[in-house]
């Protein structure tokens, strides 16, 4: 019967916990401290993939690039044109 009664106590009651000012304040700054640790850890994690996405993207504009300057210089025989001037200086 006792086990019973707490039982039924312990579903209506909502559990509380007396703390001291001070250990609440030493928790609190624990808290703190992971929180900022753990925003640290993401800020530069983030950073460096910003970073690997910034190196891609640039390769991709340089292979872009390097392919236009190649169709425009076939377009117009500049190739032609660079061998036919070496060949002269030779």
């Amino acid at each position: 019967m006792w086990i019973i009664e707490v039982l039924n106590m312990a579903e209506e009651s909502v559990p509380q916990i007396m703390v001291t000012t001070e250990d609440m304040a030493a928790a609190t700054q624990k808290l703190d401290d992971a929180e900022e640790k753990v925003e640290f850890a993401v800020g530069e994690y983030f950073q460096r993939l910003g970073q690997q996405n910034g190196r891609d993207i640039g390769i991709l504009y340089g292979i872009i690039l390097g392919l236009v300057i190649l169709l425009v210089s076939i377009k117009f025989q500049v190739v032609a044109m660079l061998t036919s001037m070496f060949a002269g200086l030779l």
